[in-house]
Order: C-alpha cells, then sequence, then structure tokens
C-alpha cells in the first residue's frame, strides 16, 4: 500500500466502522477513485479494509462507470446481484465513488447507508488533512514561521529536510537550496544522538545544546524537537532553534536591573569613608579581582554595584550569588550549570549556571565565606582557567566575569583554621576594601538616619518627622551591630509610631536596654579582626546579646545580624550558645 494512501484508508476505515454489528446483507464496500478504478474495499464480516492487489486485477476489468450509470446487473459465483453507488465529494468535488452489491433491487436501506457513509466519508476528508501534508509541504509554512524569532526546520521521517525558514538560513549561515531535499545529519553531522530518535522515543526534546562549524565559523545552538504522529505512525520532525549568544543578550537585559547604585547614591562625609570611595574608583577602572570586608549591613553588596556601574562592564550583566543561602548539594550546578540528565530531578535541556549568564559582566559571591571547601576548589579552577564546565558534562566553556567577593568573616583567620583554601584566598584578594562600620564613621549616622526617615516616610506615605537632638544622641551612641541595616529597621520602625518628631520611646527597648549597659556595647567596638580567637570570642558574644535583645526569636535575631537562619542555627550550634532562663 502506497503510504500516501495511508490517510484516505484510515478515513476510509473509520467511517465503515460506523456500521458496528447492524445486519445489511452488505459483505464488500468498494472505494474507487475518480478515474472509476479500484482503491479498496471494506470487508463487513472481517470488519477492516483490505488492499489486494489481485482483487484489483480482477475487478479494474470491470467498466465501473458504465455499470454504475446503467444500474447494471452483477454476475458473482451464480449470483444476480445489483450493483449500488454513492459518490464522494471533497471540497465540492467528486473524488470517490463508494459502490456496493445487493440481491435487490431498489433497496432504500442499501441506499441510504451507501449516502450516509458517502457524507461521513465527505467530511472526515475535508476536516482532517494529514499531517504531512500540513506540516511538511504546507503552501503556508512560510508566511507563517517566518514571522516567528527563531529558526524552525521540518525534516520528513528519512530524516531529509523539507522546509526551513530564512531566520534558520541566517543563522546557520547556509542558502536554502542548499538544505531543502538534503539529509539533516549530512548537513549537520554534530546533532548527536540524531533528533530521528524521537520518532521512536515519542519525547519532545526541549532546549537542548549543540556547537558545530558552520560557513559562519562555531555556532552554539539551543534547539527544540517535537516528533509528528498520525494515528500512531511517525510523520516527521520539527526543529526550532536559536542561538546561544541571543538568549544571552536577553538575559542581560533581565538580570541589568539590579546593578541600580551609583558612587553618589552613597550617604558619607567621614575621611573613612571617603579613603574606601576614592580606593574604590580606582578598582573600578581595572579588571582585576576585588574582596570586600565588612560587617552584615555595612553595605557590601552597594559598593559592588557601584564598582560595576563605574567599570567598562558597564551594561553588561551584574549576578549576585549569595554563597550563604544555596544548599550544599546544589551549590555547583547553580554556579556552573548542568547538561540534560546530570542527575536525578535535573530539568530536561539542562540549565546554564550563574556564571554563563554573567558572562561578559561581573559576579558578585556574597558571604564568600560560607563557600564549601570542594566548590572552593571548582571556582578556584574557574578563576585559573577562565573556563567552566556543567555538571554532567565535558565540554569546558569560555567564561568572561570578573569577580567581586564579600564576606563578614576574617577570610585570614578562616585560612587558618582550614576552613578557606589560601590559593582561592589570594586569587580573590587581588584588591582589597575594608568598609568600616557605621559606628566608626564619626558623623556618618545622623546623615544617614535623615536620610532613612525621608525614604520610609515616602515609602509608607507618611509625613516625614524631625528627630529631636536626645534621640540622635541615642542613635550616634548605640553600638549597631548589625550597622545600616538595623539602622533602617528601627527608623522604619519608629515613624510608624512617631508623629512630628522622633522620640527616645520611640526606638525599641532593646537599644534604649543596651545604652544602660554599657559591657554590651564594647563587644561590638573592641573586635580585633587581626586576632582569629578575639574575633571567634566576639562573634560568640555578638550572637549572644543579640538573641538576648530579641528574646532569642531567631528569625529576628538573622535579620539583626545579617546572616540567615540556618547560619544562625550552625552558629550556634558551632559556639554552643544555650539561653539562659532569668
Amino acid at each position: 500500500m502506497n503510504t500516501i494512501e495511508q490517510p484516505l484508508i484510515e478515513c476510509f476505515q473509520k467511517v465503515c466502522s460506523s456500521i458496528g454489528s447492524f445486519k445489511t446483507g452488505i459483505t464488500e464496500i468498494y472505494l474507487l477513485n475518480n478515474l472509476y478504478t479500484y482503491h479498496c474495499h471494506y470487508d463487513t464480516r472481517e470488519k477492516k479494509v483490505i488492499v489486494d492487489e489481485n482483487e484489483r486485477k480482477r475487478l479494474n476489468t470491470i467498466n465501473w462507470k458504465e455499470s454504475i450509470h446503467s444500474n447494471a446487473i452483477y454476475s458473482e459465483e451464480s449470483q444476480t446481484l445489483l450493483i449500488y453507488a454513492c459518490p464522494v465529494l471533497q471540497n465540492g468535488e467528486h473524488q470517490y465513488t463508494l459502490v456496493t452489491k445487493y440481491h435487490e433491487k431498489n433497496n432504500k436501506k442499501i441506499l441510504q447507508i451507501l449516502d450516509l457513509l458517502a457524507k461521513q466519508l465527505s467530511y472526515q476528508l475535508v476536516t482532517q488533512p494529514n499531517l504531512k501534508s500540513l506540516f511538511l509541504h504546507s503552501k503556508y509554512q512560510q508566511q507563517i514561521t517566518n514571522t516567528i524569532e527563531e529558526g524552525y526546520l521540518t525534516v520528513d521521517q528519512k530524516g531529509i529536510i523539507t522546509f526551513i525558514n530564512k531566520i534558520g538560513t541566517s543563522i546557520l549561515g547556509l542558502d536554502e537550496n542548499e538544505l531543502t531535499g538534503k539529509s539533516l545529519i549530512g548537513i549537520l553531522p554534530n546533532f548527536k544522538p540524531s533528533p530521528l530518535v524521537t520518532l521512536q522515543t515519542k519525547e519532545n526534546w526541549v532546549n537542548r545544546e549543540v556547537s558545530f562549524e558552520s560557513p559562519k565559523g562555531k555556532i552554539h545552538l539551543v534547539f527544540s524537537v517535537t516528533p509528528l504522529f498520525e494515528n500512531g505512525g511517525p510523520v516527521g520532525i520539527v526543529i526550532t532553534f536559536r542561538e546561544m549568544k541571543i538568549i544571552m543578550k536577553k538575559l542581560e537585559s533581565l538580570v541589568n536591573i539590579n546593578p541600580i547604585f551609583q558612587f553618589e547614591d552613597i550617604i558619607y562625609k567621614s575621611t573613612s569613608m571617603q579613603e574606601l570611595i576614592k580606593t574604590a574608583k580606582v578598582a573600578a577602572k581595572t579588571e582585576s579581582n576585588i574582596l570586600i570586608e565588612g560587617e552584615s549591613g555595612t553595605g557590601k553588596e552597594l559598593i559592588a554595584q557601584a564598582i560595576h556601574n563605574q567599570s567598562q562592564r558597564k551594561g553588561k550583566p551584574f549576578v549576585v550569588i549569595d554563597c550563604s543561602s544555596i544548599p550544599r548539594d546544589l551549590v555547583e550546578s547553580e554556579l556552573f550549570g548542568y547538561v540534560d540528565g546530570a542527575f536525578t530531578g535535573a530539568r530536561k535541556g539542562g540549565r546554564l549556571g550563574k556564571f554563563e549568564v554573567a558572562n561578559g559582566g561581573t559576579v558578585f559571591l556574597d558571604e564568600i565565606g560560607e563557600m564549601p571547601l570542594e566548590i572552593q576548589v571548582k571556582l578556584l579552577r574557574v578563576l585559573q582557567t577562565r573556563t567552566i564546565t556543567r555538571v554532567g558534562g565535558h565540554e569546558p566553556t569560555t567564561c568572561n566575569v570578573r569577580i567581586i567577593a564579600a564576606t563578614n568573616r576574617n577570610l585570614e583567620a578562616e585560612v587558618e583554621y582550614q576552613n578557606f583554601r589560601l590559593d582561592l584566598y589570594y586569587r580573590l584578594n587581588v584588591l582589597q576594601l575594608t568598609i568600616p562600620p557605621i559606628r566608626e564613621r564619626e558623623g556618618d549616622i545622623p546623615l544617614l538616619a535623615k536620610t532613612l526617615v525621608e525614604v520610609a516616610a515616602k515609602r509608607t506615605n507618611r509625613q516625614a518627622p524631625t528627630i529631636s537632638l536626645e534621640t540622635m544622641k541615642i542613635l550616634e551612641s548605640y553600638s549597631w551591630p548589625g550597622n545600616i541595616r538595623e539602622l533602617e529597621n528601627v527608623i522604619e520602625r519608629a515613624i510608624l509610631i512617631a508623629h512630628v518628631v522622633m522620640e527616645p520611646e520611640h526606638l525599641p527597648n532593646y537599644l534604649l536596654n543596651a545604652l544602660v549597659n554599657s559591657d554590651k556595647r564594647k563587644p561590638a567596638q573592641s573586635i580585633n579582626l587581626n586576632d582569629a580567637n578575639s574575633i571567634r570570642e566576639k562573634e560568640k558574644e555578638l550572637i549572644r546579646n543579640t538573641l538576648d535583645h530579641v528574646y532569642w526569636n531567631k528569625s529576628q535575631a538573622a535579620r539583626k545580624l545579617g546572616i540567615s537562619r540556618s547560619n544562625l542555627y550552625e552558629k550556634i550550634a558551632k559556639y554552643n550558645i544555650e539561653q539562659v532562663n532569668r
């Protein structure tokens, strides 16, 4: 049977099967084409369409056209039968004829059955065009696919390219005539395994990657494959594809929303901050890696954004990676991405890592001190080779990024305690910036407080109150372990209570109590950043004091300390901090 006839025969089978088990007296229904020659027949006893070459030769000796028009008598095995026929129309034209034989003349039931079957077949042929003509050879395909922004390629079940749109030819750097009618694997051999495998697996491929040489040079594609079937049989595949560099440009436009801060947005007048900003502006003009140190809440990301926006990478991606918030078992896949099938639960088609998304721009590694040692080794390799390899993959990809790392830890001490690799420390610490805590920024707290009052009032749609002299004195006297983040929290809380003037009673109790007990201010003021043991003792005392201030509400304590809850729990266990019942 010719494969082109398959859709017609399937429609004929579907229509004739509607007779079911009714006793009509009909044994065969013949389907003739518009030249009145035998096409196939339906056997009502076996309930299936039969294409019989012997039957074709025997029946084609009959002049069916003349017999039908004259309502001729048909003799078979000593039986005298009459011919009943009904035309099958397709788009108003006579395309086929249904014929059967019956022993009675002018039997209305037989005529009605044949007429009904002819109309049903006509309807099926008009409303159910086959997929092959619809998807692989449609004359409207070019008009439709030239409106989309990706390459569109159709391939038949034998692997022959039947169509490609203009965007596709532009991406591949090949002319349409060089592609259509040619073998897909012959033209694009790097498609391994062949996308035609989907006709066997019956699975869609989504966002897979392939690289190969073309007349344009080496191109990196992301492609998807949809297999096409009709009535269970394979028809062909549709491949859509895009260049990776186009996808990366679109990603840039999304991630570039984040770096909004400039050096002009930083509020300060203290000498220590003036020196810091001067050094940061010099660092911005270089391509060297930068390590920013400072307590939680001092504005390390703000400085990083300002550096990025004054560097040659301005306008390129600025990707933030919080090393403390990514689950340990997912850190590698988040940073470097993964290929399809890399691990159980991996997204089909794989996924880009943060470093690939940031290509050409800046990666801000926040809380770098929290990065697991096994990932530090892989990060070091990225910095040395300027390439990344996805989880489960083997092919390295060039990665052009600048690293700005930040930490609230003393990394030299962490190196001494073997929590951080010395070689990675030297790679990151090419240029070092240390942001002073706000208690050491003389004259900056009043400036910051007034600005934060205006911002908070605008955000909450309230009139900005003035800050009384007594309240300002308290704000300047407090040690601010949570720095600007804690000051912002205190100001916003006070605005919700105060009306015209912000008084001391509008400040939280823990802050007022801290001033009464001077011992609670000393730990934050006497931290010796060069003494690892002193840092650990002071960190332990700071955590205990903060927990006491908020009555051991760990969520509040984590926010004030500027760390995650999971990190806080780790530190409580590490330092064996226990709540004392009072």
